[in-house]
C-alpha cells in the first residue's frame, strides 16, 4: 500500500500499532510501513483475526455459484492431501486438487480487480509442492527419485474467520467538475472474511485472503470476502497434461501471459 498521503499522526500511530519505534519525517514514515508491508506481508497489515466457524457470512454464502459452485462446509476439506494447487491463473481464485482425485475452490471474486493472497507460513508449506500461480508453473524442489513418496500435503484443520486489516482510503473535499477532489489519505480497518487452513508440519492455522490489486479509490473497499466452493471430481490437475519431468526441480515454467502481446509501432 501506498501510504505517502497520509497525516504524520496517522503514520505514526500504524508505527507504533505494530510494535515498532521510528522518528522521522512523513516520507520516512511512510518508507517504513511500506518496507514492511513487503517484507512481512498480511502479517503487517493485519490488526486482528477472529474465529467464526465453519460457515461463511449469509451474503456470501449464493455469491458467485454459477461460476464456482455452491458454498461448500470448509471442513470438509479436513484430511484432504494437498497434491497441486493453482492461484491467480484465469480468476481470483486459489484451486487446491487433492490425492483424492477431488478438487476445491476458494473464490474471492467479489472484489473488482481482486486477486488471492496467502499468509506467508501457508505460502511457504504449500511451496514445498509442484504449483501454478499468475500463468506459471513452479515445481516442487523435492528430488525426482522423491517426487512420489510420502504422498501430498494433508489439512489438519480448516476454518472460516473474520479478519481486520488496515487499509489507505482517499479522502475526498468536495466535488470537481467530473470527479472528486482528493485532499489526502487516511488509514482506516476493513473487515473480511478469510478461510484459515493448517497443514500438516504447521504449527498454527494461516489463513487465505483476498485484495484489490490497485489502489484503494474514495469509497471502494481494500480487502475482499473469501469463500470455499466444492469439492469437486471432474477436474483434473493441469500438471497431467504437462510435460513436467523437462523442469528441473525448483524451476518454473511459463504457461501464458497475462500482458499484451502487441508491439506499440509494429504495425
Amino acid at each position: 500500500m501506498i501510504y505517502y498521503q497520509c497525516s504524520t499522526e496517522a503514520l505514526n500511530l500504524e508505527i507504533r500499532r505494530r510494535g515498532y519505534i521510528f522518528i522521522g519525517c512523513r516520507d520516512q514514515l511512510s518508507e517504513a510501513l511500506q518496507t514492511d508491508d513487503n517484507v512481512r506481508g498480511s502479517d503487517a497489515t493485519t490488526v486482528t483475526t477472529e474465529v467464526s466457524g465453519p460457515f461463511v457470512p449469509r451474503e456470501l454464502n449464493s455469491s458467485r455459484t454459477a461460476e464456482f459452485g455452491k458454498t461448500a462446509m470448509v471442513n470438509s476439506l479436513v484430511g484432504e492431501k494437498i497434491v497441486y494447487w493453482s492461484m491467480n491463473t484465469f480468476f481470483p481464485v486459489l484451486q487446491l486438487f487433492f490425492e483424492s482425485g477431488r478438487s476445491c475452490i476458494i473464490d474471492g471474486g467479489r472484489l473488482s480487480s481482486a486477486e488471492i493472497g496467502l499468509d506467508p507460513a501457508l505460502r511457504f508449506r504449500l511451496t514445498e509442492c509442484t504449483y501454478e500461480e499468475d500463468g506459471r508453473i513452479v515445481k516442487s524442489i523435492r528430488p525426482e527419485r522423491f517426487a512420489h513418496t510420502g504422498g501430498g500435503i494433508r489439512i489438519l484443520e480448516a476454518i472460516i474467520a473474520q479478519r481486520k486489516s488496515i487499509a489507505v482510503r482517499s479522502q475526498a473535499s468536495g466535488t470537481g467538475v467530473y470527479t472528486p477532489l482528493l485532499t489526502g489519505s487516511t488509514i482506516v480497518h476493513e473487515i473480511h472474511t478469510v478461510v484459515g487452513l493448517k497443514l500438516d508440519g504447521m504449527r498454527d492455522v494461516a489463513y487465505v485472503w483476498a485484495k484489490s490489486s490497485n489502489s484503494s479509490a474514495t469509497g471502494e473497499k481494500h480487502w475482499g470476502d473469501v469463500r470455499p466452493a466444492g469439492p469437486r471430481d471432474d477436474i483434473p490437475a493441469p500438471c497431467l497434461g504437462f510435460p513436467m519431468h523437462l523442469i528441473k526441480p525448483g524451476c518454473e515454467v511459463p504457461v501464458f501471459s497475462k500482458e499484451c502481446q502487441v508491439s506499440i509501432g509494429r504495425y
